[in-house]
This record gives structure tokens, C-alpha cells and sequence, in this order.
């Protein structure tokens, strides 16, 4: 175990905890697309090798997926429905209405439906242990999907997990400060909060 390791741990008596599964690397968007599931992978094996998981106040804990309900709070029932039917292989015709293309950010693939309810359910199960109080910092590091905006995908993103997260807060009654370290914008995030005194977007980042 990792004296370094260690000496990062929060110093709180609740755990942190880490919300992994290997169900949320299928998301293989293409061969030649840059979002590869292999780092979601390679981020769990170094933590592992570090003894992170072995810490006495870590825990790690497997992902639920996220309702539709749940994705409502900012998704429309049109675009949900859209992404299901669409990763089924059915109105392919529609694909470009919600940016989908199978040559752009966002090419359709047949588990992405199911995908991005694990990606989504993930930060939601972080929400959950956290709004719980049963730890003190919850980790997803399979979400993070800030561009997808209300009716269509963007930037390789689907479902807006930080979004779905932050809602589950606000409705807990919670004033919430998110911080967004990107290359690019954290532009759905910003849409879905722009006008609203609950949550402080901030978004350091290279374009966009």
C-alpha cells in the first residue's frame, strides 16, 4: 500500500468511494475513434496496482443504471427515444436531427443506448452515496459526458451525466459549485444551469 496514497485520503472517517465497472468500457464508438473504452480500463488497473482500493477508507462500488425519468430532468422524451431507436438500427434517416453521423463525434453503434444509461447511471449512483452521506467524495471517472445538450449528442456525448448528477442535488435541496477542467467548453452544463442561482457552472478550458 501507498504511503503517498494514503497521505491524498480525505480526512474524514466516511469512505471515499470509487464507482467502476467493467460494463462501462463498452462504449467502442468506432476502430479509429479517439474515444477509446481502454482508458477507463487502465485508469481502474493503476488505481488497483496502487492500492487505492485496498485504502481503509475507500470503497468500490458497482454502477446502476439510470432511469429515464432521470434522464427527463433535462433530456426530451423525443431525443431518448431517438437514441434507443437509433442504436436499435431504426430511423437511421432521423440521425443528423440528433447528431448523430457516421463519420462525426458521434457515430451510432448498438450498444450505445444501453452504454450511456451505465455512464450516466454511474454518476448517479456517486449522487446517490454521496446525497446518502455515506462518503465523502464519490469518483466516476467514466463520466464527465459535459456537451450532450436536451435533443441531440455533441463531443462524444450522449446522455449530460454532470447534468443528471447535479439535478439529483438540486431537487435534494443542494446549492452546488461545478468545476469544469477540460479542453473544450462545458457547454451542456452551462445551458442546463445558465438561469439558475442553484448551481455556479465554472469552465476552465481551451476552445470551445
Amino acid at each position: 500500500m501507498s504511503s503517498r496514497l494514503e497521505s491524498l485520503a480525505p480526512h474524514s472517517h466516511e469512505p471515499t468511494v470509487f464507482v467502476y465497472h467493467d460494463r462501462l468500457t463498452r462504449h467502442v464508438l468506432s476502430d479509429n475513434h479517439v474515444f477509446k473504452p481502454y482508458r477507463l480500463r487502465d485508469t481502474y488497473n493503476l488505481l488497483n496496482s496502487l492500492g487505492a482500493f485496498e485504502l481503509n477508507n475507500a470503497k468500490l462500488t458497482e454502477p446502476r443504471q439510470v432511469s429515464v425519468d432521470e434522464l427527463r430532468c433535462f433530456h426530451t422524451a423525443e431525443y431518448i427515444n431517438a437514441v434507443s431507436e437509433l442504436a436499435q438500427g431504426q430511423k437511421l434517416s432521423d440521425a443528423a436531427k440528433f447528431g448523430f453521423s457516421s463519420d462525426g463525434d458521434n457515430p451510432i453503434y448498438a450498444d450505445m443506448y444501453d452504454s450511456a444509461l451505465w455512464t450516466t447511471g454511474a454518476s448517479s449512483t456517486a449522487t446517490d452515496h454521496l446525497l446518502g452521506s455515506r462518503c465523502a467524495v464519490a469518483v466516476n471517472f467514466s463520466g464527465g459526458l459535459h456537451h450532450a445538450m436536451p435533443n441531440y449528442a455533441a463531443g462524444f456525448c450522449i446522455f449530460d451525466d454532470p447534468v443528471i448528477a447535479i439535478k439529483q442535488m438540486t431537487n435534494a435541496g443542494a446549492r452546488v459549485a461545478y468545476v469544469d477542467i477540460d479542453c473544450h467548453h462545458g457547454d451542456g452544463v452551462q445551458t442546463a444551469f445558465y438561469e439558475t442561482d442553484q448551481v455556479l457552472t465554472i469552465s476552465l478550458h481551451e476552445s470551445g
